[in-house]
């Protein structure tokens, strides 16, 4: 008996060892959850076959039964022997928590998808302030793209995709709730909301988003994020089993670049071991100030030093400055963005490198989007938040659909970031979320699309839009008396919006449908700061949570 605990101890601490030396090369501090799980799994494994071996060469090489002889142990040798012993055995409790259904111990065993489970992965892929037309798959020329145009050849292109709000915080809010801003608690119905939306606007907990259905309905979650106003205060890593955001609460350095953000979201795709899951990663490039990492020096010496790709700027410094310099800086800042975008494609390809090699790339669901667009003066202004014109509004939309999925390569109707949750929840057979808005996509061209409605400025009084095929419709609630309330465009003839069509009576059924919408959406915002558990304190937020405001141009 003696000999055989002697072997289980050798074993039992030899597989520990060499679990452990299999394990902590792969450690990685992005993921320290399913980082100790890899630990764990390792060690059990190891220890289980250590074990096994090590017992088999005791019966192997026990000749004869060791004769009885009296015990000159001393006290202490006693002690450290059965610490020894029970060392040995601490593995045995990794393999007893198979037993706990959803336990700790079960989920890091588990390993690809239970029989009969043919739900495809989904992976979410937002890219924050990128235009549709800078991409090679949407008619840009400038060749920035390669991976996403590459990507694209594999997906249904949406043609015009409209997002609800034209900034982050509520646009991929309700993206998640597939519910307009107000709606999900992200809006009040004061005429202007910057100061609220920068102190106070969260997800609200009574409001169900898409990471909790889909976890409930046995997804692994997680979110590899960038962009401060997506961080866990405010309400985004709900249903998120494994959640980062270097842009949060813990701040490590200002402006996340796409390096970052592609290597953990990688790491993570190395360590999940479940099937099916759900990942959204969220890229802050090309986000302002446009500082792309890799920028060649002799690009930047073109244009002067003491020149920022910022909102303030623009606004309190260049935009009443001499013609040919206000010139000569927009030709600056959209450079500098078409800088970005080169860059963040290139991350994008890395990782999309990655997601092609797994035997799960073709049965996947893979969507790239943006949360909003960029205004690069298209009507002498710029950045975002400020307007409902179609440079802000409109976003690209690359679906690939799992392998068996009939889908045409390009839908030509109206579609908005509504959309995306329902389709994402029939996709894993999950059941909806109450009071969605949103319709499933489609997956052929067809002849009618949705009428996309819009609201929430982040700066000056707040606007509504609406978006059909043939129409843009703008409201102005809050126009002064005697200025326009609403400004129309033929979307047919003139998507650049040049041409404001008010004055004709045209799409006099959208400025209704509009002003309704509106009524009904300022109802629902008026009850968000009447309830207090909706209130998110300024004093809740830190220095560096400041600071990193500061640095992307919101503060």
């Amino acid at each position: 008996m003696r000999s055989y605990l002697g072997a289980l101890r050798i074993g039992g601490i030899s597989g520990i060892v060499v679990g452990l030396a299999l394990a902590i090369p792969g450690w990685t501090g992005d993921w320290p959850r399913l980082a100790l799980m890899r630990v764990g799994r390792s060690v059990a494994v190891a220890w289980l076959v250590a074990v096994l071996i090590s017992l088999a060469l005791s019966r192997l090489l026990a000749r004869t039964p060791a004769s009885p002889r009296a015990s000159r142990e001393g006290p202490w040798w006693r002690a450290a022997r059965g610490a020894l012993t029970a060392l040995a055995l601490a593995p045995v409790a990794l393999w007893l928590g198979l037993a706990l259904p959803g336990g700790y111990a079960a989920e890091a065993m588990m390993a690809g998808r239970r029989d009969g489970d043919a739900r495809p992965n989904i992976v979410l892929i937002s890219i924050d302030a990128l235009r549709a037309d800078h991409l090679a798959a949407y008619g840009s020329t400038q060749g920035l793209t390669p991976n996403l145009d590459s990507f694209a050849a594999e997906a249904t292109n949406y043609r015009s995709a409209y997002a609800s709000s034209p900034w982050t915080l509520t646009s991929l809010g309700a993206l998640l709730a597939s519910r307009r801003p107000s709606f999900c608690g992200l809006k009040t119905a004061d005429a202007e909301l910057e100061n609220w939306y920068m102190w106070e606007a969260k997800l609200p907990a009574d409001v169900p988003i898409l990471p909790e259905q889909l976890q409930r309905s046995g997804y692994a979650t997680a979110a590899v994020l960038t962009n401060p106003f997506l961080a866990e205060e405010r309400g985004f890593s709900r249903g998120f089993a494994d959640f980062r955001n270097d842009d949060g609460a813990e701040i490590r350095s200002v402006l996340t670049p796409a390096r970052t953000v592609s290597g953990e979201a990688s790491r993570w795709l190395k360590l999940n071991r479940r099937q099916p899951f759900f990942l959204w990663i969220h890229y802050l490039d090309p986000h302002v100030p446009y500082r792309p990492p890799d920028l060649r020096p002799e690009v930047r010496a073109e244009y002067p030093p003491s020149w920022v790709t910022a909102r303030t700027y623009w606004y309190q410094v260049m935009q009443n400055g001499d013609p040919a310099e206000r010139t000569r800086y927009q030709e600056f800042c959209r450079r500098m963005y078409a800088e970005e975008v080169r860059y963040v494609d290139r991350w994008f390809g890395e990782l999309l490198a990655q997601l092609r090699k797994t035997d799960w790339y073709g049965d996947s669901l893979i969507v790239v989007t943006s949360d909003h667009g960029e205004e690069l003066f298209d009507h002498d202004g710029f950045q975002h938040g400020h307007s409902m014109h179609e440079e802000l509004l409109r976003v690209p939309l690359l679906v690939k659909w799992p392998a068996a999925t009939e889908a045409d390569e390009q839908v030509s109707q109206t579609v908005g970031l509504l959309d995306l949750a329902p389709t994402f929840l029939e996709s894993a057979g999950a059941p909806p979320m109450p009071l969605m808005e949103g319709a499933v996509l489609p997956q052929r061209d067809g002849p009618a699309g949705s009428e996309v409605y819009s609201e929430g400025l982040l700066y000056g009084p707040d606007q509504t839009a609406i978006t059909a095929d043939d129409y843009r419709v703008v409201y102005h609630p809050h126009a002064d008396p005697g200025e326009p309330e609403f400004e129309v465009y033929d979307r047919r003839t003139d998507r650049e919006e040049r041409r404001d069509l008010a004055d004709t009576g045209a799409a006099s059924h959208l400025r209704t449908r509009l002003r309704q919408l509106t009524e009904e959406s300022r109802a629902a915002a008026s009850e968000v700061k009447a309830a207090g558990t909706r209130e998110f304190s300024n004093r809740v937020l830190t220095e560096k949570q400041k600071e990193r405001l500061r640095a992307i141009g919101y503060l």
